[in-house]
Parts: structure tokens; C-alpha cells; sequence
């Protein structure tokens, strides 16, 4: 009889989360163990044979992956370093020797090659991409708050939030850079019938700022407004 550990490195992990990967590849097939790699670490891998830009830019895309080991893209598919209209990183894999129409500041790996930098690099890429936001989802920077599923992803990893820090994070995302002042953010939280100290949302700042790893003397995500509160950085 198998144990859960043994089953779970067979299925994968629980996907709480994914991001999704676009490959481009004539020959996927040679891409699988990549692919499977991938797809055990919840990422949500879409596979296309031609880089048709115009279906690829309707795509929420964390990372693109084109193939450019073999044969270059037919002509009447998007030319290799014209991926201008897509959000997402790119990310090249190349042979021995790298086409000469790649761009030069191109993201590249080579293929075959080991999977646990590749699969590294992948992570890298995938956690920078920037998706636009939709009606249940909040973006600031690299952070990426659910609304729906009440989840806040940051740079491609879930970061475990109190509900009055996700509450809080929300009504200040919310704000789109205006400033709210302790006692606007009291009443947000917790309604207009709280009396407690307005030190408290210096509290639960403080929290989300160390979570977030924001420092405030160099705030990224979120800044002290002297005298008032608190709003999102530039």
C-alpha cells in the first residue's frame, strides 16, 4: 500500500494556485518532461504549434516558452522577437547555437538541458509577469490580491494574510493611491460603530509590511502619510 507521500510525488502537489505557461513548439513532443515538470508544479500549461499573436495577447499569460531549438517560426506566424503585444515574459529555448534574430536582451535557455535551472529560471520569469486586473482581482506591482478566493499571490508565491490584513490591503488597493486616513480605515474595517484606538491600524499595518517584506523607510507597496494614514506606493 502506497503512502500519501508516495502518492503525491506521483500526482504532484495540491494546486491551490497556478500560473499559466504558453509553449510555442513545431515538435512539443520534445518538450514533455519539460511540460510535465511544469504541469506537477501547478503550473497551467497551454500548448500552441504556431505563435499566432493575435490569439496569444487575448491570453491572461504569466510566461511564454518558444521553442527555437530546431526550425524557426513559419512565416505567417508572429516573427521570433515579436512578442510586443503580450504582457509576460518570453522566454527562448535554443540548441547549441542561438538564431541570430533573437533580441539581444532575450531571456534563453538551452534545451535539452538540466530541469532544475530551467524550471528555476521559469520561476523567476513567471512571478514578474504583470496580467491586468479584472472585477475579483486587485493588482499592486508584483502583488496579486483574489478577491473571490480572498488569496494574495506575491511575486508567483501565496502569502498568508490575517483577515483584517487582507481587508486592509484590499481597502488601500482599493483607494488607487489616494490617501486613507486612520479613522477611514477603522470604518472600513470594522465598521463605523468601532472605538477602539486608531493605534490599532498602526498594528496591522506594521504586520502586512513585514508579510509583504515592505520596508518603510523604502517603501514599496505601501506609504506612511505624515499626520494622515496610509496609501499604496507610486
Amino acid at each position: 500500500m502506497q503512502s500519501i507521500g508516495q502518492i503525491s510525488e506521483m500526482i504532484g502537489a495540491y494546486c491551490d494556485t497556478t500560473r499559466r505557461v504558453v509553449v510555442v513548439s513545431p515538435y512539443p513532443a520534445r518538450l514533455q518532461p519539460l511540460i510535465a515538470e511544469m504541469t506537477m508544479r501547478c503550473y497551467d500549461v497551454l500548448v500552441f504549434h504556431q505563435a499566432q499573436e493575435s490569439v496569444l495577447s487575448a491570453l491572461p499569460i504569466d510566461l511564454l516558452i518558444a521553442d527555437r531549438t530546431i526550425a524557426p517560426f513559419e512565416p505567417e506566424t508572429t516573427a521570433p522577437g515579436g512578442f510586443g503585444a503580450l504582457q509576460a515574459p518570453v522566454l527562448y529555448l535554443v540548441g547549441e547555437e542561438a538564431p541570430a534574430d533573437l533580441p539581444a536582451d532575450s531571456h534563453r535557455a538551452a534545451w535539452p538541458g538540466e530541469l532544475p535551472a530551467i524550471v528555476t529560471t521559469i520561476e523567476e520569469l513567471a512571478g514578474k509577469s504583470v496580467l491586468p486586473s479584472t472585477p475579483d482581482e486587485l493588482l499592486l506591482k508584483d502583488i496579486r490580491v483574489d478577491l473571490k478566493r480572498m488569496t494574495v499571490i506575491k511575486d508567483g508565491k501565496r502569502i498568508d494574510l490575517t483577515k483584517t490584513e487582507f481587508d486592509l490591503l484590499r481597502a488601500l488597493l482599493m483607494s488607487q493611491g489616494g490617501v486613507l486616513s486612520r479613522q477611514e480605515l477603522m470604518e472600513k474595517l470594522w465598521g463605523d460603530d468601532y472605538f477602539g484606538g486608531s493605534n490599532s491600524i498602526d498594528v496591522h499595518i506594521k504586520s502586512l509590511r513585514r508579510k509583504l517584506g515592505d520596508d518603510p523607510k523604502n517603501p514599496q507597496y505601501i506609504v506612511t502619510v505624515r499626520g494622515v494614514g496610509y496609501r499604496t506606493a507610486d
